[in-house]
């Protein structure tokens, strides 16, 4: 089938790029965690305490609204710490690695395995949260079944990875966690790619190739399914990430949970900028090399857009489940004399404020101040030149801020998550926490039913 082409967006030009596409061993982690906070929504329920001696994969802690869907521990070994924030909620549950605890025990399908042991062999093994469903963003719920299901293995996020090259020697993994994967959505299942890429010895179990071109969000999940199978009240497809199919295809067909998890370090204050393999869910201490040392710096787990922050050492310094990509940037912005008004200086600009757009120096500045404060909406065409689903970004956005439900239903926010916005975001002029908003009214929806 041609490639789907996306017109609007934009390629932000961050500097940082992977120096080198090999994969090398990162240290050894002593400690991994689960941060309940990457999955929207999630009601806690403690399943472990301090002090406990845990198995690979076993559950740690599960959604009180599907008990049925455990998230299993990443390592074995003693559970050190569980940390808490705001009105207790749980920040983070950390393991001090053991790797002679062992693992719990899974059951080895075969390809012609039924969709009913599929379900109870991801359950099992803690991987179910791998899966996750639009509307909404959260974890799949284990008792529907979705329309379609949706392979993410293409990525247009700032300095992202290719899937190629972090999946390279896992291509049997890969299609055999395809083959059981594509039993759970009672229609196709769609792997979608970047266009005139070559996946045809990657592909089983009836699944079908789409391509996609055009600048970010093109690989987007949410633009994907805005394109091929749109959800809406009543209509759920789920997604799931490249190296998750990998790691569920070896869990599945050789009964032994994966526990490495391969990261793009990059970004315009990293060091060693390569991909590196490491625990799932260890410590960002680990990545000591590749972060200067006596500078203030973010770590981002996944991309400066859509990522969120991990700082080495903190309660939630732990590599991110669905995390592809480590970003450093500088977290010590100055006070530019003359501001936007400068001249000539090294910092880009999507509304044509600073001449570094178009005589684009040697090296572009980037860093984590917002240029600017809190101010009114203005509609200015901005929100509509980054916007590549049918759907009108400025009313929305008034819609989002205003808390206005039944306009942003109507908008079509049951379509977006986070990562859809968060361009929107970055070129807002308003400096509006567009995101935050987003998830505010994301949740309203879905607790008021």
């Amino acid at each position: 089938m041609p490639a789907i082409q996306i017109k609007r967006g934009l390629n932000v030009p961050l500097p940082g790029e992977l120096e080198s596409h090999d994969i090398v061993p990162a240290p050894q982690a002593e400690r991994v965690a689960l941060l309940p906070g990457e999955s929207p929504g999630i009601k806690v329920q403690m399943l472990v305490q301090e002090g406990d001696r845990v198995q690979l994969g076993q559950p740690l802690y599960c959604d009180r609204r599907d008990p049925a869907a455990v998230f299993g521990a990443p390592a074995a070994g003693m559970v050190e710490a569980v940390h808490r924030g705001h009105r207790r909620a749980v920040l983070s549950v950390v393991i001090r690695i053991d790797d002679a605890g062992g693992q719990v025990e899974v059951p080895s399908l075969r390809a012609d395995a039924s969709r009913d042991a599929v379900v109870e062999a991801l359950l099992t093994s803690g991987l179910w949260p791998c899966l996750r469903q639009r509307p909404f963003d959260r974890v799949a719920v284990s008792d529907e079944t979705p329309r379609s299901l949706f392979v993410h293995a293409m990525d247009t996020q700032p300095l992202a990875p290719s899937p190629q090259t972090m999946l390279a020697g896992r291509e049997a993994q890969f299609r055999a966690g395809l083959e059981l994967l594509a039993k759970l959505p009672e229609g196709k299942t769609f792997v979608c790619t970047r266009d005139g890429e070559d996946w045809s010895g990657w592909l089983a179990g009836g699944a079908e190739q789409r391509g996609f071109r055009g600048p970010h969000p093109a690989g987007n999940v949410g633009v994907h399914i805005h394109h091929l199978d749109p959800v809406g009240p009543g209509r759920t497809v789920w997604h799931v990430g490249y190296q998750d199919v990998a790691d569920i295809g070896e869990a599945l067909t050789t009964g032994r949970i994966p526990v490495m998890r391969r990261v793009a370090v990059t970004g315009p204050a990293a060091r060693d900028r390569r991909i590196a393999e490491t625990r799932r869910g260890a410590e960002t201490t680990v990545f000591a090399s590749h972060v200067p040392q006596g500078e203030q710096v973010r770590v981002v787990s996944g991309s400066l857009l859509a990522g969120h922050t991990t700082q080495p050492g903190s309660e939630t310094g732990f590599l991110a489940r669905y995390a592809d990509q480590l970003t450093v940037v500088d977290d010590d912005p100055q006070r530019e004399l003359l501001g936007w008004s400068m001249p000539i200086g090294r910092r880009w600009s999507f509304s044509n404020t600073y001449l570094a757009k178009f005589l684009r120096p040697r090296s572009l500045k980037f860093d984590t101040d917002v240029n600017g404060s809190l101010r009114a909406i203005v509609p200015s065409g901005a929100y509509e030149k980054v916007m590549p689903m049918d759907i009108m970004p400025t009313q929305l956005v008034k819609a989002l801020v205003s808390d206005d439900l039944e306009g942003a239903e109507k908008l079509g926010v049951l379509e977006l998550a986070e990562e859809d916005l968060a361009l929107v975001q970055y070129v807002c002029p308003s400096k509006i926490a567009i995101t935050d908003s987003l998830r505010a009214m994301l949740n309203r929806i879905e607790k008021e039913g």
